[in-house]
């Protein structure tokens, strides 16, 4: 059991600025799908500005998650409160996992639909996309659960930079 209180300095500032980048990917998705269509009709169009930034933020996610991934598995990490439910610390702890899954695999799958104009492979990268929402809420609801209900502030705490 890791007797570290806070996240490093490090995974705190991959995780709000990945946080960011995945919310301006949602905002961006629409003019995403419009060039992966036109693309699709054409086999040659497609890349516009959105596309262009839409590509350029997954693309670095992606790898900001993997760097972020050896971060975590190199380094210790705060343990789950321990008067937490054991199937919550499952909850979590899959929740978590799941993102680094989703957000590495989700830049290779946009760009494999891209550049294999495969429409399977873009109705996974689409799926995954819905699957992230959810895992963002339980994410979400998960740190206000433990803010404002069990009033266990240290949870929100170790990942907010001073």
């Amino acid at each position: 059991m890791s007797d570290v209180q806070r996240y490093s300095r490090k995974h705190m500032v991959l995780h709000w600025v990945i946080a960011l980048m995945v919310l301006a990917q949602f905002v961006l998705a629409d003019g995403m799908s419009a060039a992966f269509g036109a693309r699709m009709e054409t086999a040659t169009g497609g890349w516009t500005t959105g596309a262009i930034v839409h590509a350029v933020l997954g693309t670095s996610i992606g790898l900001l998650m993997l760097w972020r991934l050896c971060i975590r598995l190199t380094t210790q990490i705060p343990p789950p409160p321990t008067d937490a439910p054991a199937v919550i610390q499952k909850i979590s702890s899959a929740t978590h996992w799941a993102f680094y899954a989703i957000l590495i695999g989700m830049p290779m799958a946009g760009a494999l639909a891209w550049f294999y104009q495969a429409r399977m492979i873009a109705d996974l990268h689409e799926i995954s996309a819905k699957a992230l929402v959810v895992l963002v809420v339980l994410h979400i609801c998960g740190s206000l659960y433990h803010h404002l209900i069990k009033g266990d502030r240290q949870v929100i705490r170790r990942m907010i930079p001073r």
